[in-house]
This record gives structure tokens, C-alpha cells and sequence, in this order.
């Protein structure tokens, strides 16, 4: 179809030529509804590829702008920011993940507004929390009770305003694969909604240093466990209890204050973590002499390796902190097979792991020995990374540079030392004269 379009056929009519044009979007769509299944088909069986690093919120916002431009241009759309944090905050995110999340929900946004509307995306940091909170709100018709509740029980919500549909209008496809997006952040997903006038869809990104990804990751790994708890009851009555299992579940909240405002808090429907008692944990080095690029190459190898239950944490720049959702009686395997590929594609990287630990999910020690671990890694980076033996001068002061005078007063010193090592030499050849002669 495309040849045929591009080949200059001067008799094709106009009505032809829109008709080619409509099949080649649909084929264009097609094709991104495979890649789409393709990644949620990796992130089900949980193996999700993924490449967390410290990235600023200013270099996301600009990545996302780009890829945006084209889809808010056509209908004048325009996409405000509201950034209530300094964009050189930091988040420890993937980049393209986290932008693929971003863009999916806003060119939803984009469809169900108004021509001519705006489409918002806020950021703010959660008071007390080390997070930043990530929301993309629209105007647009909003999402019925019916379409919530089939969203937030795992069935497709085919009709809902944008946000159940993917950006080529695929039943619930691009809703379901934001979620796995947000489970890879640690994060759920919080749709709010008002049937009528718009929807807000958020999530958060960690922030604050190894210590907040450690609260973060240890919050979210506790959330997914699916160990059942013993009934509460209270006045005789059986109460709900939540599982931490949202994949089992999602929960719908309605406000009582307000009926038709509405909200779903959805997890991911991914595969379940292998180990619920347990996490083992480790760091793995390179050699000082590893050249830095190798280092970056084996970051991305053992990135890249990480499940979806797995927190692999840069610490330095040849040092990692991870921890893996494994039996203890099979981290070596899983410990060897890494090394192995390492070592088929990096064979100058040289490896150093260390003894593992056994971190038990519970509701504060999993966070307090994982934080340790991270922090204690890092600082003891960053005391060797101080070590410098470059020439510094205090803030302020003009940079070291050549001067006259202490060049004069060196030159001074120099012909006086050389003045004094003659004397002393010709005194110790007039001693050594005499006694050879009294010899």
C-alpha cells in the first residue's frame, strides 16, 4: 500500500489515495497492538527488561514532549505541565518505560478531549514520602460506575473514556500494560474520575536516594504477597481485610460524600512473586581496573537480568546491591548463570560476589536491613569516590595557577641549596686530603 502511495501513480484519485491512508494507520496499529502484547506478554511471565537508574524529572519531561508533539498538534491540544518539584529532582525510573507509561496515558487524555482543550500532567512530592506523584488529568466525558468496576476487576472496559482503551483503541490493552508500567516503578495505579467531566489517572516514581528506594520497594514487595491473614472481626461482625494481593482483586473506592466521583486503585495482574517469607541479597563488584565502559555494560547486562520481583541498585559505578525473589537453595544457579553470560559477552569483567543474606518480607525489618545494606553500600562509595589527589582550592578562591613569586623564591632556595652542597663538598675533599696524607 505504501509503494503504491509513494510510487507517484498519478491515477489514483483523492477518495483513493484517503483510502490508503486509513489502511496504512490501521496497519501502523496493528502493528503497535503486537508490540504492545509482545511487552505484556514479558511483563506477565514476569521477565520485563527493565533499566532503573537516578534520571531527572527535566530529561522524562523532555522525552515525553517529543513523543507527545505529534499526537496533540492534529487536534490543538495543549499539554500543560504543573510541576511542583525542582526538575532536577531525580527518580529512580526507566527511562523509556517511564516514558511509554506518561505518553500512554496522555495520549488517551489527548483522544477524549475536546479539540482545542488542554490536558494536564501534575507532579508533586506526597508530604512525608519519599515519591514523586506522576497524574495526567483530562475534561473529557469520564468513566462510567459499569466501566470502573469491570477496570478495576481485571475485565476489559471497552468504552470507557481513553484510559481503559490503548492509543489505537484496543480493548483495555493499553490500560493493562500502564499498569504492569507502574507495578515497575513500584507503584499502582489510582484512577479518580467524575462521569461528565474528566479523569485523573496517577502514579508515583521513587525519590530520595537509596533510602527511599529501599522503603519503596520493600512497601510495594510487602503489598504483593499472597499470604492470607486470619479474619478480623469487630462487633461480631466479619470485617474485610486487605490481602496486599490488589492482582487477586483490584479494589473499587466510592466516596459517599460525593456518588459520582469514583475511584479504582489498580495493580498489576502479572506473575506472583516466587518467595513470599524471604528475600536473598548480596553486592557484586568489578575490578578497579575494569575500564568504565565495560562497567556500563555489565550494569545494563545485570539490569536486564532482574525479574519482576528483583531490586538490582547501582551503588557506585562498579559496585551493585541486589536482591533477588529466589529459594536460598538455588541463588548459586541463578548467581552462576549471570556470571556465565557476563562472562560469554564482557570477558575483561572481572566479578566479585559477595556472601549473601537472608532479608524476611516483614512489615519493618525488610526496609530496615534493605536500607542498610544500600546506604552502607553507597557511602562507602562515595568516601572512596572522595578521594582525590587533583590539586583544590576552597570555594571562592581564584584557581590555582603560576606564580612569580613563589617561582622566584623557589629558584632562590634552589641556588642556595646548590650554593651550600658545593661548600660542603669542597670541605669533605679538603678532610679526606689530610687524612690520606697522615696516611
Amino acid at each position: 500500500m505504501r509503494l503504491i502511495k509513494d510510487g507517484g501513480n498519478a491515477s489514483l484519485t483523492s477518495e483513493e489515495i484517503l483510502y490508503l491512508d486509513a489502511a496504512m494507520d490501521q496497519c501502523d496499529c496493528m502493528f503497535q497492538m503486537i508490540n504492545e502484547m509482545v511487552q505484556l506478554q514479558r511483563l506477565r511471565t514476569g521477565i520485563p527488561r527493565v533499566d532503573r537508574q537516578w534520571v531527572s524529572i527535566s530529561k522524562i519531561r523532555q522525552s515525553i514532549e517529543e513523543t507527545l508533539r505529534p499526537w496533540a498538534l492534529p487536534r490543538k491540544i495543549d499539554v500543560l505541565w504543573d510541576i511542583m518539584v525542582d526538575a532536577e529532582t531525580k527518580v529512580y525510573a526507566d527511562l523509556a518505560l517511564i516514558r511509554r507509561l506518561v505518553v500512554n496515558l496522555a495520549t488517551n487524555a489527548i483522544r477524549v478531549t475536546p479539540e482545542s482543550g488542554v490536558v494536564l500532567v501534575q507532579l508533586q512530592c506526597p508530604r512525608g514520602g519519599n515519591a514523586v506523584r506522576w497524574a495526567v488529568l483530562d475534561r473529557g466525558g469520564g468513566i462510567k460506575r459499569r466501566v470502573l468496576q469491570q477496570m478495576s476487576s481485571n475485565r476489559s472496559a471497552n468504552g470507557a473514556d481513553g484510559v481503559a482503551e490503548s492509543s489505537c483503541g484496543s480493548e483495555g490493552l493499553g490500560l493493562l500494560i500502564s499498569r504492569q508500567l507502574a507495578a515497575l516503578h513500584f507503584s499502582d495505579l489510582q484512577i479518580c474520575s467524575r462521569f461528565g467531566q474528566g479523569t485523573e489517572v496517577s502514579f508515583t516514581t521513587v525519590s530520595g536516594g537509596p533510602r527511599g528506594v529501599a522503603e519503596t520497594w520493600s512497601n510495594w514487595r510487602l503489598k504483593n504477597r499472597h499470604v492470607l491473614q486470619k479474619p478480623r472481626y469487630r462487633d461480631g461482625k466479619l470485617q474485610r481485610v486487605d490481602h496486599g494481593n490488589h492482582a487477586a482483586g483490584d479494589h473499587l473506592q466510592e466516596k459517599e460524600v460525593e456518588l459520582p466521583f469514583m475511584s479504582a486503585t489498580l495493580s498489576h495482574n502479572a506473575t506472583r512473586p516466587r518467595s513470599d517469607k524471604q528475600v536473598v541479597t548480596g553486592v557484586v563488584s568489578l575490578g578497579a581496573a575494569v575500564p568504565r565502559t565495560t562497567a556500563d555494560r555489565f550494569d545494563r547486562l545485570l539490569q536486564r537480568q532482574q525479574r519482576m520481583f528483583d531490586l538490582v541498585y547501582r551503588a557506585e559505578s562498579r559496585k551493585w546491591v541486589w536482591a533477588f525473589d529466589i529459594d536460598p537453595e538455588s541463588i548459586q544457579a541463578r548467581i552462576e548463570s549471570i556470571s556465565d553470560e557476563a562472562t560469554r559477552q564482557l570477558p575483561d569483567a572481572r566479578m566479585n560476589w559477595s556472601a549473601t543474606q537472608i532479608i524476611p518480607i516483614g512489615d519493618r525489618v525488610t526496609h530496615s536491613r534493605l536500607s542498610d545494606l544500600l546506604v552502607r553500600s553507597t557511602l562507602a562509595a562515595l568516601s572512596l569516590a572522595n578521594v582525590n589527589d587533583q590539586d583544590e582550592v576552597r570555594l571562592g578562591t581564584l584557581p590555582i595557577g603560576v606564580s612569580k613569586v613563589a617561582s622566584g623564591r623557589l629558584d632562590d632556595e634552589m641556588r642556595r641549596l646548590t650554593q651550600r652542597f658545593s661548600s660542603e663538598s669542597r670541605i669533605l675533599a679538603k678532610q679526606v686530603e689530610k687524612l690520606c696524607s697522615g696516611i
